[in-house]
């Protein structure tokens, strides 16, 4: 018996034996589109070694799934070219009363603080940077995303945190995102550059009319567990 779905995406003809045989159910065959987006040499994701990576369970937070920001490295150190990038991160059910998100500089002198209300279901959130912030070229920055249950003890919350830091493009790949005006094929770009904020943020635009390259690029960096998860705008 095969240990996980993903191998089956490499052997086509043990999934229809497997299938056929009632080893593997249908629900758990996940076979990729043609044009699949793929984040390149993205390691696969196990279990949150860490609070300060993968986020923590407890508290008031239910469920078997912990706080938890969609990257593709446990140590949540992402890429991005946009001057105020979006961050994604999975909220599992929970009393708390909001979620608290902190941008730094890496010398700790905060940028951006933000409450951002939220469910008592699980979703996925996407929180904006500030308008009046605006990241620097090559420079790093802290993130923290916390799930405030009592307001008088914040920093027992649940969190998760990591770096982000802004890059810049080559002409070579200006003109190829220039040249392309289709959205995937702009992710696919960023994807290739090793970019994911990007590549993730185009890929969440379309994920209404296009939900299958949502999940092929949540599973492509080990976040399988996310993509039925509902992404709230």
């Amino acid at each position: 018996m095969l240990k996980n779905n993903r191998k089956y995406n490499f052997y086509p003809s043990k999934i229809i034996f497997y299938f056929l045989v009632g080893v593997i159910p249908l629900t758990q065959i996940f076979i990729p589109s043609a044009n699949a987006i793929q984040f390149p040499d993205a390691p696969k994701r196990e279990n949150p070694q860490s609070a300060a990576a993968g986020g923590r369970r407890g508290g008031c937070v239910q469920g078997s799934l912990p706080i938890k920001a969609l990257t593709p490295n446990n140590d949540n150190y992402i890429k991005t070219v946009s001057n105020q990038p979006a961050f994604f991160i999975y909220i599992p059910p929970t009393q708390a009363k909001f979620a608290q998100f902190i941008l730094r500089e890496e010398n700790g002198k905060d940028l951006d603080s933000q409450e951002i209300n939220i469910t008592e279901n699980d979703s996925i959130i996407k929180i904006n940077v500030s308008d009046k912030v605006k990241l620097e070229t090559d420079k790093k920055y802290q993130w923290e995303v916390s799930l405030v249950c009592n307001p008088m003890f914040i920093n027992t919350s649940n969190h998760t945190k990591g770096i982000i830091e802004k890059v810049s493009l080559t002409e070579d790949v200006k003109n190829q995102l220039s040249a392309n005006s289709d959205t995937l094929k702009q992710a696919q770009i960023f994807a290739n550059e090793g970019i994911w904020q990007d590549t993730l943020f185009l890929v969440a635009t379309v994920k209404e009319s296009q939900p299958q390259q949502w999940q092929e690029l949540l599973i492509s960096v080990g976040l399988d567990d996310l993509i039925n998860k509902e992404l709230l705008k």
